[in-house]
């Protein structure tokens, strides 16, 4: 009899423990972790008060995961290395201004359509040329944030004398406040709100400016995660059909 109860009492504590690893796995398993670029507001930026990656593409993430009963850990990624990253593992999902094209598609998976909007132009208030398009910067040098799909249709279409790319968009800035370029390329939301917090000094947004396109942004996951996929994609039509993105929309000045 007592051999049988420290059988049982022997098989309790082996229950317990696997049980407790159980509980672990679990836990680990529902840790998201997300990839935005640190300096691009108001889409993706770090908060430097609060240590935090803040955003209308992190307001949605967050969103998703608290949906869907994910916890979402966010690290700070530069736009270029966002792809390599989710390919290698270091990050699960990508939540950035990115928009999805055939040459991305090729390594990860995209959600569907979060928001959608086009390139901006800065110039420096003293350069009194009228731009209305692209084809106005035929024979100058333009500058854009690397990785960009509107920096490299301009560098196919050839019209521009060079286009400088920056991997931040505070050395873009600065190049164009020196003269180096005639004018600098970024998501028209970003420039705005750099206009707004009076980051653009000696700059303005051109306002008659139309983009090159207009381009639908989404996240981006490795391909063949397709149970993440599903769950951003579930969550996002919720969001959608109970207007809380439209809500997250209006607070980061999004296009509806």
């Amino acid at each position: 009899m007592q051999k049988s109860m420290v059988s049982l009492r022997n098989i309790n504590r082996g229950m317990a423990a696997i049980l407790l690893l159980s509980s672990t796995f679990a836990s680990h398993a529902a840790m998201l972790t997300a990839g935005s670029p640190p300096s691009s507001a108001p889409t993706t930026f770090l908060d430097t008060k609060t240590g935090k990656i803040e955003g209308f593409m992190p307001d949605v993430a967050r969103e998703v995961a608290k949906r869907e009963k994910l916890d979402v850990d966010f690290s700070a990624v530069p736009f270029p290395t966002l792809i390599q990253s989710v390919i290698s593992g270091k990050i699960d999902m990508i939540v950035a201004g990115m928009t999805p094209t055939p040459a991305r598609e090729k390594f990860i998976s995209y959600s569907q359509e979060v928001t959608a909007f086009g390139d901006g132009l800065i110039v420096r208030d003293d350069n009194k040329q009228k731009y209305t398009d692209w084809k106005d910067f035929k024979g100058q040098t333009i500058g854009s944030p690397s990785g960009t799909d509107y920096a490299q249709k301009l560098i196919n279409s050839g019209i521009a004398k060079e286009v400088k790319l920056y991997d931040s968009p505070a050395d873009m800035t600065r190049d164009l406040q020196l003269g180096r370029i005639a004018g600098g390329l970024s998501d028209y939301p970003i420039l705005k709100a750099q206009e707004k917090a009076g980051m653009l000094k000696g700059l303005h947004v051109v306002e008659g400016y139309q983009p090159m396109a207009v381009s639908p942004m989404a996240f981006g996951v490795k391909k063949g995660n397709d149970v993440l996929l599903a769950k951003i994609n579930d969550a996002l039509n919720a969001m959608k059909a109970d207007g809380t993105l439209a809500t997250l929309k209006s607070k980061w000045n999004m296009p509806q």
